[in-house]
């Protein structure tokens, strides 16, 4: 397959059985190799529950978003809730939403939501603020956006809007003020996560609200401690949070309210024990939080759509976020086969055709993801949310049909872009040989500039830039090939766009058709410097595999080896493995060629299969007696029938 220059197998799996000193020696030496597990502790990696989470209340400026949202809750002053496009902003805001809407602390409150369609640029553009003034809100929440947007967000409170901003995006020197800016990249922010979604602040919102409404919102506590020196200390812990006296102290004096009377303190429960090792702060906050009647019966619904949030948003797959995930595939499961609130997302679930006995992270991010992301990309984001805010079953089966078509809609116009974006460089190979490749042409489709571009990093092994007009304009995309930032590229390319933001990993960015062939020209020399300032950059594509397996070892058994590292995804892949001088057997072309399945000698009636590259393997074959491959593992659910198979990741004779 193109651009692979070598290949790493892994060890054999009985050199790691035999090497390995451990009862899981595979599982053991797998968690060792990756650097956002192995210092996990054993017991939070095989088990997730709600003691993992930690307090929301290290969030900056959380309490002061609670206490707006329950004022103007109260006085029944408007509130309007204005959501991303994409599948992290539509999932927060209905995760919000459908929270406000069902407790009773804001059943009666003036509630609105909005969400921004594919034809508005990014964020609080001035299409986002005529529709906000529109609706004539009192409170503004934006969710998935607005740290950037400092100006925009001084023009609302200006005219007496209160805002407040979920948002995980960077965060730049001026931040806005007058407002509730909850992001965990502030500089200021002591929450120990940084890379989560906007839906698991929006899930972060929602606990915060349910404690803070208990009867243990503000309950100090403490606990005496001795150093290694002899030195006494008491610590004392509010909301979750740990402070030292002098801490409490600065932190009272900064809320301006009253001190808290710490020698009126609750002790510390030393007895109170988890299924899992814990830090002091989550155990508190564990402890106080199973004391808050049905707290956790109330949560539990909420984790669906903060682990799709985390899924599509691709979110790296350690600490909390593993521990979301797991959470929501339990939750997803349980409202598929039983009667929850969500009608919307079970109906969703039945016409995907998903698996009844476990939804799966692959179904996530490969079924329910795309399906919601896709309203967005067309132009119809409200058909998403109208969805997950379904409140009747006939409803919900509606507008689940309807967001299938969407979706189908989005897949014929992204193939239709891929045939464009493969006779683009068909017709000038030269195209491809430039740091970082680069795509327009004025009969492209928009909507799908992110997938595309992601399938040309795919294609070409180099960071992806695809632009298609929209609305008198352009809308383009970014993707980073490696580890290198693209935002660092689209801000020295700024002057070019009318909008731009996004991950380091990913971006977008709108700009005027006339500057196109500017904005190209700067773009290669501007790419040479980017990506030269990284030392690190690989300058080969080299796979390496977690094993070098026999074929006669691969069926269910070796998968169960491993499944306790799932969920796989961003910062946790799923196991890779390398098969040597395999011979393919009982070879079957699928879709005129495009894909085929096989089997190789020795596997028994494991399946192999190749995707998109199915008349170049078939060519391979016919040259070649064995050959080399490299792929995974996975569970495959079709009408009703699981099975295994393995998906080839590559395939040819390595030099290594």
């Amino acid at each position: 397959m193109h651009h692979v220059t070598k290949v790493h197998f892994g060890p054999l799996l009985s050199e790691v059985r035999t090497k390995i000193d451990s009862k899981r020696p595979i599982l053991r030496y797998l968690v060792d190799r990756r650097e956002g597990l192995k210092n996990t502790h054993p017991k939070e990696l095989l088990v997730s529950d709600f003691s993992c989470f930690h307090s929301p209340f290290s969030l900056p400026d959380i309490d002061l978003a609670i206490s707006l949202l329950l004022s103007f809750a109260k006085s029944k002053k408007k509130i309007l809730l204005y959501g991303d496009r994409d599948s992290d902003g539509v999932s927060s805001t209905c995760l919000l939403a459908f929270f406000l809407r069902s407790h009773p602390e804001f059943v009666n409150a003036n509630l609105e939501v909005l969400v921004s369609s594919e034809s508005d640029p990014y964020g609080l553009c001035k299409e986002a603020i005529v529709k906000i003034k529109n609706a004539k809100p009192d409170l503004l929440v934006t969710l998935d956006f607005g740290s950037s947007q400092a100006d925009e967000i001084d023009s609302l409170t200006k005219e007496g809007i209160q805002v407040i901003v979920l948002d995980h995006h960077e965060v730049p020197v001026r931040i806005p003020k007058n407002c509730a800016l909850v992001n965990p990249r502030r500089i200021d922010s002591t929450y120990p996560e940084k890379k989560i979604c906007t839906a698991v602040l929006s899930f972060k919102l929602v606990s915060a609200i349910l404690f803070r409404l208990s009867s243990e919102w503000n309950k100090l506590y403490s606990k005496a401690i001795t150093d290694e020196n002899g030195k006494s200390e008491i610590l004392y812990f509010l909301n979750g949070i740990q402070y030292s006296k002098e801490q409490l102290d600065s932190f009272q004096n900064q809320k301006n309210s009253e001190s808290l009377d710490i020698s009126n303190t609750l002790p510390y429960p030393e007895d109170f024990t988890t299924n899992i090792p814990l830090d002091d702060e989550r155990k508190l906050f564990y402890y106080q939080c199973q004391k808050i009647p049905n707290f956790f019966e109330q949560l539990e619904e909420e984790t669906d759509l903060a682990g799709i949030g985390t899924i599509t948003d691709m979110m790296p797959l350690i600490g909390e976020n593993r521990h979301f995930v797991k959470l929501a595939l339990d939750s997803l499961t349980k409202l598929y086969i039983g009667d929850k609130k969500r009608k919307g997302l079970k109906e969703l679930l039945k016409e995907l055709k998903l698996n009844p006995n476990g939804i799966t992270t692959k179904d996530l991010g490969w079924s329910i993801g795309p399906v919601v992301n896709a309203a967005g990309r067309m132009g119809k984001t409200e058909e998403a949310v109208s969805l997950l805010l379904s409140e009747s079953e006939t409803e919900a089966k509606t507008r689940a049909k309807l967001l299938l078509s969407i979706n189908e809609e989005r897949k014929e116009r992204t193939k239709r872009n891929m045939d464009r974006v493969e006779r683009y460089f068909a017709r000038k190979p030269e195209r491809t040989t430039h740091e970082v490749v680069f795509c327009y042409e004025p009969d492209m489709e928009p909507g799908v500039s992110g997938i595309v571009a992601t399938r040309m990093v795919d294609t070409y092994k180099k960071p992806a830039i695809f632009i298609a007009p929209d609305n008198g304009d352009a809308r383009g995309s970014i993707r980073s090939y490696g580890p290198e930032n693209v935002l660092l590229l689209l801000e020295s390319l700024s002057e070019y766009f009318l909008h731009f933001g996004g991950h380091p990993e990913a971006g977008g960015f709108s700009i005027s058709i006339e500057q196109i062939p500017k904005f190209e020209a700067a773009l290669y020399e501007k790419a040479k410097l980017w990506l030269n300032e990284d030392k690190d950059r690989p300058t080969e594509h080299l796979i390496e595999t977690d094993f070098t397996v026999l074929p006669e070892e691969m069926g269910e058994k070796l998968l169960k080896e491993w499944k306790d590292l799932e969920p796989f995804g961003q910062g946790n892949p799923d196991i890779k493995l390398g098969i040597k001088n395999a011979k393919a057997i009982h070879l079957t072309p699928l879709s005129g060629g495009k894909h085929v399945r096989f089997h190789i000698v020795g596997s028994g009636s494991l399946k192999f299969m190749i995707w998109n590259k199915g008349e170049e393997f078939q060519s391979f074959m016919s040259k070649q007696g064995s050959f080399d491959l490299v792929g995974s593992l996975e569970e495959n659910f079709y009408q009703g029938r699981t099975s295994l198979q393995f998906i080839v990741e590559w395939f040819g004779k390595s030099e290594m």
